[in-house]
């Protein structure tokens, strides 16, 4: 009986751990996007701004996808599928938009300077 419950108390710190590296992360990366983004306001550059974008998508939006799946299936069971198949395709759909907003905004020409 008592493993079992030693079982439980690692799978919540495990959970806990894991939450933590991911606040770190998404803390870190909405760091990076902002100060993209104030470069996007300061030079008026649209590169600045899908760089930025881009950045969101890969960065922010699936670890923020991934947090709250997560802690809305401990609330409410959600079906295995949900983690499976409908969480993966989102945040690979985020990535690949991500990736070519980075994209274009590395083959866009820059603007003229007045």
């Amino acid at each position: 009986m008592w493993i079992l419950q030693v079982g439980a108390a690692q799978s919540q710190a495990d959970y806990l751990l894991l939450l933590s590296a991911s606040l770190i992360a998404v803390g870190l990366a909405a760091f990076i996007v902002y100060h993209a983004f104030r470069g996007y306001k300061r030079n008026s550059s649209r590169r600045m701004l899908f760089l930025a974008s881009g950045l969101s998508l890969i960065m922010i939006i699936p670890i923020t996808l991934s947090i709250g799946v997560n802690t809305l299936g401990q609330v409410i069971p959600l079906q295995p599928r949900v983690y499976t198949f409908h969480l993966p395709i989102v945040i690979r759909v985020s990535e690949i938009v991500g990736l070519c907003c980075i994209l274009f905004s590395l083959l866009i020409k820059p603007e003229r300077q007045n």
